[in-house]
């Protein structure tokens, strides 16, 4: 088998795991959509943007991603791969996937105590997805991205910068006018720890960084 071949071979078996990653973080974000309380800070600025400039959610979420992305060109363009495409431009689709095999808990008519239980396995899956389709090193989306070049950047460990990325979206997010609730606060609290295990265990166990 010529390298070529292989090099191929290995971008698919990449881009299946990024799939992966992507199916495991729309069925979290599915959770946390069905709940009402709060979603991750991502959704939270996509929904400052769409309130402020009075957009519908879908250009409000494009907005969001292509702003990141042209940050990320300019300041850590090697992060970019298939995996910003798809997670860019696709994960909406996995999201509605995720809805859609999730929709027989139905989760609105739980108790509250049950709805607590969803909002964290939410918030778990959503972290582990998000860590998994980034520890495959095939390109990230642009949030996900920076919280990367922060980490590259600095001294700082992955999880305090995805922490600080992700207050600041949520911040700009409320002051545009976005909702916000328990969720979007245990979201930051989870992610980054989470991530970043999730993302030494992939680069360690299934890939390895070059």
């Amino acid at each position: 088998m010529n390298k070529n071949t292989l090099d191929l071979k290995t971008a698919l078996i990449k881009t299946l795991h990024i799939c992966i990653g992507l199916l495991i973080t729309g069925i979290g974000t599915a959770f946390m959509y069905d709940l009402g309380w709060g979603s991750a800070p991502a959704a939270t600025i996509s929904d400052g943007v769409h309130v402020a400039f009075r957009l519908s959610y879908g250009v409000a979420g494009i907005a969001c991603n292509l702003f990141f992305l042209a940050v990320l060109i300019i300041t850590e363009r090697k992060l970019i791969s298939v995996g910003t495409i798809l997670a860019t431009f696709f994960l909406g689709f996995f999201i509605d996937m995720g809805i859609f095999i999730i929709s027989p808990l139905q989760i609105v008519d739980m108790n509250t105590t049950m709805r607590l239980l969803m909002l964290i396995i939410g918030c778990v899956l959503t972290a582990i997805g998000l860590g998994y389709y980034v520890g495959v090193n095939f390109g990230m989306g642009a949030i996900d991205g920076l919280s990367v070049m922060l980490n590259n950047k600095t001294k700082l460990s992955f999880r305090t910068c995805r922490w600080i990325v992700d207050i600041i979206l949520m911040i700009f997010g409320v002051v545009m006018g976005a909702a916000w609730g328990i969720g979007t606060i245990i979201s930051i609290a989870l992610t980054g720890p989470i991530m970043q295990v999730v993302i030494t265990l992939v680069e360690k166990k299934i890939f390895t960084r070059r």
